[in-house]
């Protein structure tokens, strides 16, 4: 199948990051913080000789993850197509992340954003000589979530992933209708603090890295808050982590929101409770009335 295709590769790509465990590992009479300085040596020795495959190698591992954490939160077996499908998604993204950043890094120096707070006197007085680094970081940041994510990342994720999990064209096209903005949303909220600290002061060898560790951080987030949930049943609920789970939407809103029937059963159980209230009190008016017709 794909993984069997996929194997030679994905154990070339792999080979830099089990070459700087195997180091590590064989160092267990050290002290952790010599152990983690000892990896970290490792690692950054194979981002300086194998820089493509490492960065693919860490996003794959990340990926896989990521989503073995969105994945235990759901009653179903764990899903392996799913897992290679990140997998396989997450390597191919990374790569076109290893070659896009230089460009943008080479022609974002904040002059875009600076030109139209020029047009403002009144921002135009703020700014300072030192703000020049922050406003290039805001710059690539925003070249990168409103360009890269929208027109490649999403339509590329949507598209192979679908491939992979089996999905004809309807469906494929159906699941990124209905979970494109919700995605994008969540995106920006995230992503543009963490690319604007990735690009304003993470080294450049270290940004793909930085950036698939948030990725395992925001699956990981996402699956806390338990998503989003979409009713499947009357009295079950799917949430959706990633919105790649079977039977998931996304809603149009930021953050998780109630399961919709769980107000009305809270209306349902109040007015059950007020309307036993309401028949105590009747019930007592009507003892009190007859006590007094009893006394006169």
């Amino acid at each position: 199948g794909v993984l069997n295709e996929m194997a030679p590769f994905i154990s070339e790509s792999i080979s830099p990051i089990t070459h700087s465990v195997s180091i590590a590992s064989t160092m267990v009479t050290e002290s952790p913080g010599n152990l983690a300085n000892s990896f970290l040596t490792s690692y950054t020795q194979a981002l300086a000789n194998y820089p493509l495959e490492t960065k693919m190698a860490t996003g794959a591992i990340l990926a896989v993850s990521g989503d073995a954490i969105a994945q235990s939160r759901e009653d179903a077996e764990y899903d392996k197509r799913r897992a290679s499908s990140f997998m396989v998604f997450d390597m191919a993204y990374r790569a076109l992340q290893h070659k896009l950043f230089p460009l943008i890094v080479q022609n974002c120096h904040g002059q875009y954003i600076l030109g139209i707070i020029s047009v403002i006197p009144a921002l135009a007085q703020l700014v300072t000589p030192d703000a020049t680094d922050s406003f290039a970081a805001m710059e690539r940041t925003l070249a990168s979530q409103l360009g890269i994510v929208p027109f490649m990342y999403y339509p590329v994720f949507f598209s192979l992933t679908a491939i992979i999990q089996g999905l004809n064209v309807e469906s494929a096209v159906q699941r990124a209708e209905e979970n494109f903005i919700p995605l994008m949303k969540r995106n920006l909220l995230f992503w543009i603090p963490v690319q604007f600290i990735q690009f304003g002061y993470v080294e450049e060898n270290f940004q793909i890295p930085f950036l698939s560790l948030c990725g395992l951080c925001w699956t990981f987030i996402l699956s806390v808050m338990a998503g989003s949930a979409k009713d499947y049943d009357d009295d079950e609920t799917l949430y959706c982590v990633t919105g790649m789970e079977d039977e998931c939407g996304i809603p149009n809103d930021l953050l998780p929101h109630e399961h919709p029937h769980a107000r009305t059963e809270v209306e349902a159980e109040i007015n059950a409770v007020l309307s036993k209230d309401d028949e105590m009190k009747i019930a007592d008016n009507i003892v009190e009335k007859e006590e007094e017709l009893i006394i006169r």
